[in-house]
């Protein structure tokens, strides 16, 4: 354990924090691609939003890390053996909840999407005339969702999204968050009260003393261990089964 990175690691509480977002627009055509994302870099500058926009018109290229990173997806519906909507199917089983706006030439495609959760369709006769009102309209939605850790290690601020934490661990007074896309050792000073009564309203479940878990994440819970998506098993409160068992089902039905 770096004694030194954690003794400069500190949770930063909320601030205004400027929303940098990550983009993915994937379709056969090269040259819709191209034009396509020169729009939506158009349209979320003049919005002031940064963004890292991704190309791509192979999708079989796509991993599970990189369909991970993505806050709005443009995915064109119909692209042959694997279409967006195949694509949209595997971002659901990451659990992604990713905006995902199907591209497409033909509206009858547009009833394929509510398995998914499709947050609009956009027809490419159509997509340089609606394309500002459906990124204004992504921009409100993930302005809600963007709730995050803000810390500070060795002078350098991190943030780190609610939705991509899997489960936090306490270590005395260090505060331990694994993630999806775990890079980097993340650790800040805080007790597990303090993150357990910020997270639990976003779906955070104190399964232990040591450990608070994102219950998007949890395959199987049982009477003494819970097993998560990334294949980690921690321990349960035995004592506590009846309540955190209660509690997990709540939030089950409530999705």
């Amino acid at each position: 354990m770096n004694t030194q990175n954690i003794q400069r690691g500190n949770l930063k509480r909320k601030g205004n924090t400027a929303m940098k977002i990550q983009v993915l627009v994937c379709d056969d055509n090269l040259a819709f691609v191209d034009r396509a994302t020169e729009k939506i870099d158009e349209c979320l500058r003049s919005e002031g939003i940064k963004a890292e926009i991704t190309k791509c018109n192979d999708p079989s290229e796509l991993t599970d890390s990189d369909l991970l990173r993505f806050d709005i997806m443009f995915l064109d519906i119909d692209m042959g053996t694997y279409n967006g909507l195949e694509i949209a199917r595997k971002v659901r089983r990451l659990h992604s909840e990713a905006l995902i706006i199907f591209l497409t030439q033909f509206v009858e495609f547009s009833l394929e999407g509510y398995e998914v959760n499709a947050f609009r369709y956009l027809l490419k006769d159509d997509f340089e005339i609606r394309l500002s009102g459906h990124i204004k309209d992504a921009l409100k939605v993930l302005a809600q969702k963007r709730d995050s850790f803000v810390f500070i290690a060795n002078g350098e601020e991190y943030i780190v999204k609610y939705q991509n934490i899997v489960y936090l661990e306490s270590q005395l007074r260090v505060m331990c968050l694994h993630t999806l896309d775990q890079t980097r050792e993340n650790r800040f000073y805080a007790t597990m009260e303090e993150m357990e009564n910020e997270l639990a309203p976003a779906g955070f479940l104190r399964i232990q003393k040591s450990y608070l878990v994102n219950m998007r994440y949890i395959m199987k819970l049982n009477y003494n261990q819970v097993l998560l998506i990334d294949g980690t098993i921690l321990p349960v409160s035995q004592k506590r089964f009846a309540e955190i068992k209660l509690q997990y089902m709540n939030w089950k039905t409530r999705q």
